[in-house]
């Protein structure tokens, strides 16, 4: 717990501290660091950083939810350990080397202007990197699997007798999905989306590399304070700040995903619906 506390501690008192002239740490205590922290200039960093790591979550869910809804209930069990693998492997290599392999194939001379170029489909390169176009890429691609396994996780534990129940009361395939699995998938979902906002709201690798000067994002606005102008408390600052909006906005979901799995709960089962129809 110590090694959990202590540079959280130090960091948050270093936060009302000032930066001397030479970069080191003045030991005078004040709010200036959180209210520069909230200046315009950084206001707008933090909003791309939430509207970029928001638009990762929906994506990711998107592409996640099918891929595990394949595995855990579609797939046989011969195949099921062999798609888990192919969702496990791209934590064997570095991500770092995995961004790098993003801008390679992003490039002016990459993989997709290539094949844009030999399909006639543009006649000069489009310029794909350095965009937020491929921060998002990148941020999706980084963070699929860790929605991808939450959903699988809770998928795979469904009992299947729901879904045969609801068959013989007379629901079709979409409406025991809206009725039956979703519902009962929420908890993998709201833990998919837990484990991809906070990692993408604060990456500072994927803007760095794969984003340039224009895609900055808070991360990176952390890391430039502490190894670059060497303001540590004001990085500091700006790190428990961002620490405090990532708290209120999980709060605030998660009163959403109880609230909403609340009035399912409450609403008429399928039974009863089918009842009072045959009524």
């Amino acid at each position: 717990m110590g090694f959990f506390l202590l540079p959280l501690v130090y960091l948050f008192a270093v936060s009302f501290a000032e930066r001397s002239p030479y970069g080191t740490i003045q030991w005078v205590l004040g709010l200036g660091n959180y209210v520069r922290a909230f200046q315009p200039l950084y206001l707008e960093i933090y909003w791309r950083s939430v509207w970029m790591a928001a638009l990762t979550t929906v994506a990711t869910a998107l592409l996640a939810y099918p891929v595990a809804y394949t595995i855990a209930l579609v797939a046989s069990p011969r195949w099921r350990s062999a798609l888990l693998l192919l969702v496990i492997i791209p934590f064997w290599t570095s991500f770092l080397i995995r961004t790098y392999a993003w801008m390679v194939i992003l490039r002016t001379e990459g993989l997709v202007n290539n094949l844009l170029l030999a399909l006639h489909l543009t006649h000069e390169p489009l310029r794909l990197l350095y965009t937020p176009f491929a921060v998002f890429m990148g941020l999706v691609y980084g963070e699929l699997p860790y929605m991808i396994l939450p959903l699988y996780a809770v998928l795979q534990k469904l009992d299947r007798s729901l879904l045969e129940a609801a068959a013989d009361l007379g629901a079709g395939r979409f409406r025991s999905f809206w009725r039956v699995t979703l519902p009962l998938s929420v908890p993998g979902l709201v833990a998919g989306c837990v484990l991809v906002f906070i990692p993408s709201i604060g990456a500072f690798i994927t803007p760095d590399l794969l984003g340039g000067a224009k895609s900055i994002m808070v991360g990176n606005l952390i890391q430039n304070q502490f190894a670059a102008v060497r303001d540590q408390p004001f990085g500091s600052a700006v790190a428990f700040a961002l620490t405090f909006v990532v708290l209120a906005l999980l709060m605030a979901s998660l009163r959403s995903a109880a609230r909403v799995t609340t009035v399912r709960l409450r609403s008429p089962s399928l039974s009863e619906v089918e009842g009072r129809e045959m009524l």
